[in-house]
């Protein structure tokens, strides 16, 4: 978004206090030499974001990231801000200096419905599979099944007796889909009932925003029949960059039967946010074993941060872990088999990682 230059004005005594208040002790905090002058627009939301991310961002030791050094940078370009969308272009340039794709600038209206997005950093992921492939080559002709809105809306399957395959481009959210869980536990209890040794579970394309709550640990929960560790969720605990506080949930059995066979679970750069975190959770299962690539690495649990006028940051507060402590965030969990996909292979109507997985099947029985 455009800066404009800062124009001199001539205001009041108690108006420039009003406004020279927040930015003195905001300079306290960075002990900067910055002159104070009356900032065009009311820069308080840049300063709540700022300090939740100085209090609670738990990668900037992991990353030498120096969060003071950066408001020193971006404080003066704040200061001369004259207008909202000026500071909100201001706070989306710094937040990008984070490269975390998952981090947000939100607008909603009076009904809570988001209706203004904007992603300060971006990057491509590539596909290790083509939704067009995958449908005409594999799913249909082998007796595909899925939600009537279509393959937009969560997961699909097909006919356990001629390929155990399912796949989640989203994790279902059981606050808008409570029967969602319900139609995955039929494919699983048909898998049960034919004894299929084992399955194969498909999260390359799930997106980057859904949010995996306890719907994730519910669907997680369908592949152990008792508890096994989950991953570390890590939080800061102190003012230090460096001070940590990890919890380690376990991930319980759910659902009316649990399938222990084989778990074939296929993965990308493409698999990231909720399903990276199920991902972490299911390298911890024995029956589980990844194919295809490495996962993308974005794995930031957010809390929302008001900025002005219906605009709010997405705060980065905890990140997760491997059950080994290994960190995921910008380096993704690599598979146990790695299986390459090229654009060469998809233009031939071939998807290498499920034929993989599919020959992986062969082996099983």
């Amino acid at each position: 978004m455009e800066k404009k230059i800062k124009k001199e004005k001539t205001v009041t005594t108690s108006r420039v206090m009003s406004f020279c208040l927040p930015i003195l002790l905001f300079l306290g905090c960075l002990h900067s030499p910055y002159a104070i002058e009356e900032p065009g627009t009311d820069i308080q939301g840049f300063i709540n974001v700022f300090e939740e991310y100085e209090a609670l961002c738990p990668y900037f030791a992991h990353r030498e990231i120096d969060w003071k050094e950066m408001g020193r940078t971006y404080f003066p370009l704040m200061a001369g801000c004259e207008n909202q969308d000026q500071l909100i272009g201001v706070i989306a340039d710094m937040l990008a200096e984070l490269e975390d794709p998952a981090i947000s600038l939100f607008r909603v209206d009076n009904m809570w419905e988001v209706v203004e997005e904007v992603y300060p950093y971006t990057c491509e992921y590539y596909s290790n599979y083509d939704m067009d492939v995958l449908i005409e080559q594999y799913l249909e002709p082998n007796g595909w099944a899925g939600w009537s809105e279509g393959y937009s809306h969560g997961f699909g399957w097909c006919d356990p007796a001629i390929l155990p395959y399912a796949f989640l481009d989203t994790i279902p959210d059981l606050d808008h889909y409570p029967f969602a869980l319900d139609s995955i536990d039929g494919f699983i209890a048909e898998c049960i009932e034919l004894e299929v040794p084992a399955v194969i579970i498909d999260i390359r394309m799930n997106p980057l925003a859904y949010y995996q709550g306890s719907s994730g640990e519910e669907f997680t929960g369908r592949f152990t029949d008792h508890s096994r560790p989950g991953a570390i969720y890590r939080s800061r605990s102190g003012p230090e960059y460096d001070q940590y506080w990890d919890v380690r949930p376990a991930v319980y059995s759910a659902g009316p039967r649990q399938y222990t066979g084989t778990v074939i679970l296929l993965v990308g750069e493409n698999s990231r946010s909720s399903c990276e975190s199920m991902t972490a959770n299911l390298i911890n299962f024995p029956n589980v074993v990844l194919v295809g690539d490495t996962t993308g690495g974005s794995v930031s649990i957010f809390h929302d941060v008001p900025i002005a006028d219906l605009w709010y940051a997405r705060v980065v507060q905890t990140t997760i872990l491997t059950k080994q402590k290994h960190w995921i965030e910008g380096a993704g969990i690599p598979p146990d088999i790695y299986v390459e996909a090229t654009e060469s292979d998809f233009a031939a109507g071939i998807d290498p990682v499920l034929d993989h997985a599919i020959g992986m099947l062969e082996d099983y029985r």
